[in-house]
């Protein structure tokens, strides 16, 4: 709990069930878009839950994260009782080191508060291996919460299945019969989607589903985060096999459980967040093995030197468990917190600046959508959008990127021209969604950037966060014109720019310019203009500087450097002609550029007196 209240936070992609669930309780139906029928949320009876509080006058996000709290703790017990179904009276204080292992489980933590429905997920997950090892109906009931809150809940069923047939190597009735009552109680959900949706499938299974190579391979990789922060590299895993003669039926199926859903996350390639997210239902067992190893590995001892020498061993787990992913964990929590504040930073100035019911695009449509109720967002990696999730563009060859969500339509993405195209890390192409779109002479051309100050961390280190705006109109035919080995030297330029590369930058970014054809991003000249500029190279850098804005004088960017540019140098008239450019592009922005353009002057002006007083 205390964990819990550490890393407090609401993860990016709740803001898309608290989208549904608000155009609901605002009478638009259970949609993303008003008027799309699309489910780009997997946890249904999730949503579901929230609409009842809120339908009941409760804030449902608040009731998101205190039911997420409880029922983590619940993982908590849990963890204890199936263990301690597991351990005989003879060795029932083995049941205590899972418990406090989950305990101590930074990944629990982390999921418990954050807006959705893992924690609850997990809670019933192990609440069905529960009810399944104690061959108690209940199952049923458990086994149908599962499924209502994720498609996962069947693959439980499943497995219970495969796990009796190979315990008790006869005919599975008992789970058999589970499964088929608990399907027959999600019937209702089932048919409300094949009604209201068209399809049993929620959209983001058709976005991110596909068996291929990279899928295996991040399969592979988050799974080895897991067994090396939690599973104690797979010696739980391990150990019971070595003694799986003495192992009981529920031993046994404890191992089998864990295995099996550890099986099914690798073969699905993990999960895009994370922290260990796929992985919270394995949680208990994996520390119910570590247990056992325990019990296994040192059973030859007497008595009461075996409760001793676990307690000894015991001790440095806990704190493993606890240390080895605490810096990732706290990583990704501390990156969340500040993303999630600056795309809500942006939604909101977004919509002060621009009255209009505009339109817009991004890969991370969390709480900027929800920040936007009532305009359309287009999610560009296909969660909450069909077109995108079932009829995806082909890879694009030699394409290199680190994002799972590999699904795009950029033909179809500008055939709708958004007003506003929002990329994930300001005018870095990231996602392939991203990248694709900088191989189209159409968004080249009609889309220029708008930026405001934002400040997320220190107040004197502030930076711009970018939207780019629709400008001109948008017209077909779509086809990618210019080549893939652009865009990725752009985007290695950028990447060494921003960690003060300026050098490899520049010669990124020439690179790129080698291999485009005209004309040219202006983004990239201006970039490279840039690099040149903060090396202090200023005569290399003005004249890209103004072959940008020949070719194009919405380039709010570089109307800014030489505003400042002609400010220093004391020339007034270049100066006033780039600050009535900077009102018009940028007008809420200017203000904060003019009071910069004094201060630098003030900088410069103290600096030269210093020069004088010292005999400089």
């Amino acid at each position: 709990m205390l964990l819990a209240l550490k890393l407090d936070f609401v993860q990016d992609d709740a803001f898309i069930s608290y989208r549904y669930v608000a155009n609901f309780l605002n009478g638009h139906g259970l949609v993303y878009n008003i008027g799309e029928r699309i489910e780009g949320f997997t946890n249904f009876g999730w949503v579901i839950y929230m609409i009842l509080w809120g339908a009941l006058g409760a804030g449902y996000m608040m009731v998101s994260k205190i039911t997420g709290y409880l029922l983590g703790i619940g993982v908590i017990m849990m963890t204890f009782l199936i263990a301690r179904h597991i351990f005989s009276d003879k060795n029932k204080w083995f049941a205590l080191i899972p418990t406090y292992l989950v305990g101590f489980n930074m990944s629990l933590a982390y999921w418990a508060p954050a807006g959705l429905e893992t924690a609850a997920f997990t809670f019933f997950a192990s609440l069905a291996l529960y009810f399944f090892l104690r061959r108690s109906w209940f199952l049923i009931y458990s086994l149908a919460l599962a499924v209502w809150l994720r498609a996962e809940g069947a693959l439980l069923a499943g497995l219970f299945v495969v796990i009796e047939l190979i315990t008790e190597r006869r005919t599975p009735w008992f789970s058999l019969r589970c499964l088929l009552v608990a399907l027959i109680l999600s019937l209702p959900m089932a048919v409300f989607k094949v009604v209201y949706y068209g399809s049993i499938f929620p959209n983001p299974f058709f976005a991110k589903t596909g068996l291929h190579w990279d899928q295996i391979a991040n399969g592979l990789e988050y799974t080895w985060r897991f067994l090396s922060e939690y599973g104690f590299y797979g010696i739980g895993f391990v150990v019971p096999l070595v003694f799986y003669r003495r192992l009981s039926k529920a031993e046994w199926t404890v191992w089998l459980f864990a295995t099996l859903y550890t099986f099914y996350v690798l073969m699905v390639g993990g999960d895009v967040l994370k922290v260990h997210r796929f992985f919270l239902p394995v949680f208990g067992a994996a520390a119910i093995l570590a247990a056992m190893s325990l019990r296994l590995i040192f059973s030859g001892l007497v008595h009461k030197n075996r409760l001793l020498v676990i307690f000894m061993v015991s001790l440095p787990l806990l704190g493993l468990t606890y240390v080895l992913p605490r810096n990732h964990v706290e990583t990704y929590n501390y990156v969340e917190r500040l993303f999630i504040k600056k795309m809500q930073h942006l939604a909101v100035a977004l919509e002060k600046a621009d009255s209009t019911n505009f339109s817009a695009a991004l890969p991370t449509i969390g709480v900027f959508g929800y920040e936007l109720l009532g305009h359309d967002i287009i999610d560009m990696v296909g969660l909450t959008d069909s077109t995108i999730a079932r009829h995806s563009e082909k890879p694009i060859e030699g394409m290199q990127t680190t994002w799972k969500e590999q699904k795009h339509n950029s033909a179809y993405l500008l055939g709708r021209s958004p007003d506003y195209i929002v990329f994930s890390t300001g005018i870095k192409p990231s996602a392939p969604a991203e990248r694709a779109l900088l191989l189209y002479p159409q968004f080249l051309n009609a889309y220029r950037t708008i930026g405001w100050y934002y400040v997320s961390v220190w107040p004197d280190k502030g930076t711009i966060i970018s939207a780019f705006k629709r400008v001109r109109e948008v017209k077909g035919p779509f086809e990618p014109t210019y080549p893939v080995a652009y865009v990725q030297h752009f985007k290695k330029g950028l990447d060494a720019y921003v960690s003060g590369d300026h050098e490899t930058a520049i010669a990124e970014y020439s690179r790129a310019l080698k291999v485009s054809p005209q004309p040219y991003n202006v983004y990239l000249i201006y970039q490279k203009a840039f690099s040149h500029m903060l090396k202090g190279e200023h005569d290399k850098a003005m004249p890209l500087m103004d072959m940008v804005l020949r070719a194009d004088s919405m380039v709010f960017e570089a109307h800014k450097d030489l505003y400042l540019y002609a400010k220093l140098m004391g020339d007034e008239a270049k100066a006033d002609i780039h600050r009535r450019w900077l009102d018009k592009l940028v007008p809420w922005y200017s203000p904060k550029i003019q009071r910069d353009a004094a201060k630098s002057m003030r900088s410069a002006q103290e600096a030269m007196q210093r020069s004088r007083d010292s005999g400089g």
